[in-house]
Formats: structure tokens, C-alpha cells, sequence
């Protein structure tokens, strides 16, 4: 039978032996109470009753007696309909869409997700993440790798005008930061992976692997979001090039810095500092950017798996769009 939903307003199809019952909506996955078919009875008779007078209807307070009752007609019981729950009026602000499209949350495909962006994020940390970019060339860079360990790379054009790759390699120092969110990607790695091989390989887990299984999605969640700490820890803090530029100028204006006496002196020392690490035109690149927003992508698609595990049977939610 054909029916409307009282949510998204779509016309759907329920098969008729779901009447009665509590159905779910095939396009916005909303669940209402499917209404009984109207079926009228129709009793037998003889030529005798054709001359008989009309029967007057019993008035509408008696046609359905209350549940548990039975109302006679002729020969037979009919049972009283069952009570249906009611049903919630339709939103005001969900009317007037001529069209919608909808995209249910598979979980499936939602763990293939961290492994996928994790493992994006670890070809990331060998480009380059900060740099100085004088008319937009990259003379000295440092990716995640050199900025965890004091580590340089130099363009050679741009070194036999600046001659700054020896000076920049005495400045740099290890970025503490880094070095516990390199360690720790390893294993978010090893753990992410782990769900969608197992479940594709289909393997079968010793027991007591078994019983922390089941707390793998809340693991990676909490290794994910530590590793976006850490990351963006080290990025408030500054990354190893950026320090050794700043250190560099403050040496440059020492002098200033120590005739400043005055806070008008001292907002001069701090402008000259600032001109200074502006020239070098010090940049964090789009590969810093991308990796962040994988680590972020991962916790998101961490917390929606583990969410929909705790919905149980419950359908999967849909995100939809109307217009």
C-alpha cells in the first residue's frame, strides 16, 4: 500500500502485511505506525430480507468497542483494531521541499576511513611542513622527520646566495613535540588497520584477543586524538626552522634589546625582531595543513563507528540534504 510519511513527506510503499505495525520510513529512516487497510464487510442473506426495512449504522461510539472486546457481526467475531500510537505532527521548517537526497552512514565503509586517513597523514610527515620561501622558492624546508630531529634540507640556488644553511643547523634543536607523535603513529597505524583486515580476512581472534576486541574503536579514538594534540602542540610552539629564525634575529638586535629601557624601547626591539623573521617569509605549507585534517577526519570517523555500535539494531543514521 501506498502511504505518506508524516516526517519527510515522501510518498512510500509498505507491503500490507505491515499494517498496524511500526514501520521505518525508506527515505529518512523515521518510524511511525503503518494504519489498517479499510476492508468493509459484507454478510450473506436471503431472498426473505430484501423486503426487509434498511439497517440504520450502530453510531461511530459503538462501531469499535474498546480493546480486549468483540463486536458481533452476523456469524462471526471481528476483533477490535489495535491502538496505534500517535502520531507526531510534521515539523513546520521540514514542509515545503519539492526534493531530497539522503546518505545512510554505512559502517562498513566508515572504518575504512582512519586507516585510510592515517595512513595519508604518515606519507605526509616526508613533504615538507615548514619552510622559508623567499619569492615564493622553497630555500630551506624541514618536513615532520627534520623538524622532530634537527634535520635540514636547503635548496642549492637558493644556498649560494644565503649561505644560511650552516648557521640554521647550529640554531635547531629538537622538536619535543614531534617525537612522541611520530612514535605513537606506528602503532595508530597497527590499530586501525587491524578492524577492516580482520573483518575482510575474516580471522578468526584468540580468545583473549577476543575480549578486547571490542574495545579497539575506543583505543584508536584515544591514539587518534592524542596524535592531533601533540601535532597541534607543536604548531603552537613553533616547528625547529621557525625557532632558529627568531633566535638568529634576536641575536641580530641584541644591542637594542639591551638599550631598551623604556616600553617605547622595548615595542621598537620587538618590531625590529618581527621585520627580521618577515623577511625570511617563514610559511607552514599545505601538506601541515592536510595532515591536521586527516588526524581530524580519523577521530570523527573513529567516534561515528563507535557511536553506531552503541545504537545496537537501530538502522544506521543518514545525513540528508532538501531543496
Amino acid at each position: 500500500m501506498r502511504l505518506l510519511c508524516p516526517f519527510c513527506q515522501k510518498a512510500i510503499t509498505v507491503q500490507d502485511s505491515e499494517a498496524g505495525k511500526a514501520v521505518n520510513c525508506p527515505e529518512c529512516g523515521q518510524q511511525f505506525a503503518a494504519p489498517q487497510p479499510y476492508a468493509p464487510v459484507v454478510s450473506g442473506g436471503d431472498a426473505s430480507m430484501t423486503s426487509a426495512p434498511p439497517v440504520q449504522p450502530p453510531p461511530p461510539s459503538e462501531m469499535f468497542p474498546p480493546a480486549g472486546s468483540y463486536a458481533r457481526d452476523r456469524d462471526r467475531l471481528i476483533p477490535a483494531p489495535p491502538e496505534l500510537p500517535t502520531l507526531p505532527q510534521p515539523d513546520v521548517e521540514m514542509s515545503g521541499y519539492s526534493r531530497m537526497k539522503s546518505l545512510a552512514l554505512d559502517p562498513k565503509i566508515l572504518r575504512w576511513v582512519p586507516p585510510g586517513a592515517l595512513t595519508l597523514a604518515f606519507f605526509l610527515t616526508f613533504l615538507p611542513w615548514v619552510g622559508m620561501y623567499p619569492a615564493g622558492y622553497s630555500a630551506y624546508t624541514q618536513n615532520a622527520w627534520q623538524c622532530a630531529f634537527a634535520g635540514l634540507s636547503w635548496d642549492p640556488v637558493a644556498e649560494s646566495w644565503m649561505k644560511a644553511s650552516a648557521d640554521l643547523k647550529d640554531r635547531l634543536h629538537w622538536n619535543t613535540w614531534l617525537i612522541p607523535y611520530l612514535l605513537l603513529l606506528f602503532p595508530a597505524l597497527i590499530i586501525a588497520w587491524a578492524g577492516p583486515v580482520v573483518e575482510l580476512g575474516k580471522i578468526d581472534l584468540p580468545p583473549a584477543v577476543q575480549k578486547a576486541w571490542q574495545f579497539r574503536p575506543a583505543a584508536l579514538g584515544a591514539v587518534v586524538v592524542i596524535l592531533l594534540l601533540f601535532l597541534l602542540a607543536q604548531w603552537a610552539s613553533g616547528f625547529g626552522l621557525h625557532r632558529a629564525v627568531r633566535e638568529k634575529a634576536e641575536e641580530v638586535f641584541g644591542k637594542e634589546k639591551v638599550e631598551a629601557k623604556t616600553p617605547e624601547g622595548e615595542q621598537k626591539w620587538e618590531m625590529l625582531v618581527a621585520s627580521h623573521i618577515g623577511a625570511a617569509t617563514l610559511k607552514t605549507t599545505f601538506w601541515l595543513r592536510l595532515a591536521v585534517l586527516m588526524h581530524l577526519l580519523a577521530a570523527l570517523a573513529v567516534a561515528g563507528e563507535a557511536g553506531m555500535q552503541l545504537r545496537g539494531n537501530k538502522p544506521p543514521p543518514r545525513v540528508a540534504a532538501m531543496w
